[in-house]
């Protein structure tokens, strides 16, 4: 029996195909048109001395069903992924519009370091150990630090003191290192709390002002008054 898609039934069909524009190279498309345009075009040239035997046509035929189906599954998953997206951003959009005017505490490496310098983060240490408080610009260069010495486990506020000695006001990041009696690296998640005054939108989404800081609304921890 000769395979339906290849050998001397299809070598004509093949050729067909190539002439009609229809792509048979490696990676070449073949979506659900394709394939019945190959189907009738393999048909059409097919060797009467050999014809395609009703198994093969049924295998094809088969073959087919099977990819309109699986396109269909495609495209009705990119279609439900297109309501969720949808969704996720009016859920987004409507939790940062309600943030306005209140003090949010998010998961962020932002600190916002005023005229007189006195500022303060908070972070959740995953245990104990020495800790090192340092502030950074946006290129990651260190421009100031300070040791915060012993740090208890848990959810921790930490005064950012002579760390942000000479700075100029304005937004900074900052990095607590804490390092166990063991001599590893203990697990730190820092955060930012500041009071939102607007909204601005980028191809990132939404993203909450808190004077030079910006907030990602997925971020948020907690909302205050």
């Amino acid at each position: 029996m000769t395979n339906a898609v290849t050998g001397s039934n299809s070598t004509a069909g093949t050729n067909a195909a190539a002439a009609s524009g229809i792509p048979t190279g490696p990676g070449g498309k073949l979506g659900k048109n394709e394939f019945l345009k190959l189907l009738v075009t393999q048909l059409r040239y097919q060797d009467p001395m050999n014809p395609l035997q009703g198994e093969e046509m049924a295998a094809q035929l088969a073959q087919f069903s099977s990819l309109e189906q699986l396109v269909n599954i495609g495209d009705a998953l990119k279609t439900q992924q297109t309501q969720s997206d949808a969704l996720v951003q009016a859920v987004t959009n409507s939790v940062a519009i309600n943030t306005i005017g209140k003090e949010v505490t998010a998961v962020s490496d932002q600190v916002y370091l005023p005229a007189d310098g006195n500022a303060t983060v908070s972070a959740t240490v995953a245990g104990s150990g020495q800790g090192t408080l340092t502030i950074v610009d946006a290129n990651g260069k260190v421009l100031g630090s300070r040791s915060l010495g012993y740090v208890a486990s848990g959810m921790q506020t930490f005064d950012v003191g002579s760390a942000a000695a000479g700075l100029k006001e304005g937004g900074y990041r900052y990095v607590i290192d804490v390092t166990g009696s063991d001599g590893k690296a203990v697990e730190v998640e820092t955060y930012t709390t500041a009071r939102i005054d607007g909204i601005t939108y980028g191809q990132d989404g939404a993203l909450l002002t808190a004077g030079p800081l910006r907030i990602r609304p997925g971020s948020i921890v907690k909302i205050g008054t």
